[in-house]
């Protein structure tokens, strides 16, 4: 039986339903090709980066895995529209995807979450006290937009695998696949993004994880939405920590990693036990896979 994950994307299918009878802000309306980008008021700037983006990403995708017509929408929202379109049990500006609706939600602002995921700067050492003024510099200020702006296109990945019908395997596996497609469109296409999308990750996938309820990939299988929910920044952690494994694949074996697992998942419907699904991504996939696995 094929698994149903909950792509933090979501256990939104009663809350959906439920929202149709509420009274909703309106959102403007921009198409790009035939993908539509809704979003909130004075929010066309951030609304067009999402859709141009997500736009070239999804013709990447089209060249690099196989010819699907993916649909999607993105819905590029303020703090006060984001409870009206998505489920408010998600914090403002953590990106996800909606799966019944088709639907990838981005903050439209910065924002708390955002502003989260910085280090305390006078604490830094080399090379990080450098990079980061010079990566993630806004207005005088060093804000990670530059970094989140970038994540629509991991969202599309959810799309991707929706609309192929893949199973993912595992739910750490799913986001892994996502930051792996993601990392190899910025890699292969937007080259002038690669630094925003790696410097965060860098940081704080060596930094200590003592503080976190939930570490190791089984509890990320377990406890998914709960860690989404409730343990946002533990989420992000893991969420640093697929993209790092994802950049190491990526300088390894650069776009025909993605290949292959595409192909690896698209070929494996039935859901593997472990042993089976370690040599299928070390034989088939990358090597990199049995230490990512065995050294979590």
């Amino acid at each position: 039986m094929k698994i149903k994950f909950l792509i933090l994307y979501v256990g939104l299918l009663g809350f959906c339903a439920l929202s149709q009878a509420q009274d909703k802000p309106l959102l403007t309306e921009w198409r790009i090709g035939e993908s539509a980008v809704f979003y909130s008021q004075d929010q066309e700037v951030s609304a067009q980066f999402s859709g141009e983006i997500c736009s070239e990403a999804n013709s990447f995708f089209q060249k690099t895995l196989e010819d699907l017509e993916v649909e999607f929408k993105i819905y590029v929202l303020s703090e006060e529209d984001w409870p009206h379109y998505t489920d408010p049990n998600l914090i403002y500006g953590m990106p996800h995807f909606i799966p019944n609706e088709k639907r990838l939600v981005v903050a439209a602002e910065d924002n708390i979450f955002w502003r989260m995921q910085l280090p305390d700067f006078p604490s830094l050492s080399s090379p990080y006290k450098e990079l980061f003024p010079m990566t993630y510099s806004l207005n005088d200020e060093v804000s990670s937009r530059y970094f989140f702006d970038l994540l629509p296109v991991h969202e599309l990945g959810h799309a991707w695998a929706s609309k192929a019908g893949l199973n993912t395997q595992r739910n750490w596996l799913s986001e892994i696949m996502c930051n792996l497609m993601l990392h190899t469109f910025i890699a292969e296409e937007r080259g002038e993004f690669l630094g925003a999308l790696e410097l965060l990750p860098m940081y704080w996938s060596n930094e200590d994880q003592s503080d976190y309820s939930f570490r190791t990939l089984e509890q990320f299988q377990d406890n998914y939405w709960e860690i989404g929910t409730q343990s946002p920044r533990n989420y992000a952690w893991y969420q640093y920590r697929f993209h790092n494994a994802a950049r190491k694949l990526y300088n390894e074996g650069g776009a025909d990693v993605l290949i292959n697992l595409w192909s690896f998942l698209s070929s494996n419907q039935e859901t593997l036990e472990d042993e089976a699904l370690l040599e299928g991504l070390r034989d088939e996939v990358h090597p990199y896979f049995e230490e990512l696995w065995n050294e979590w």
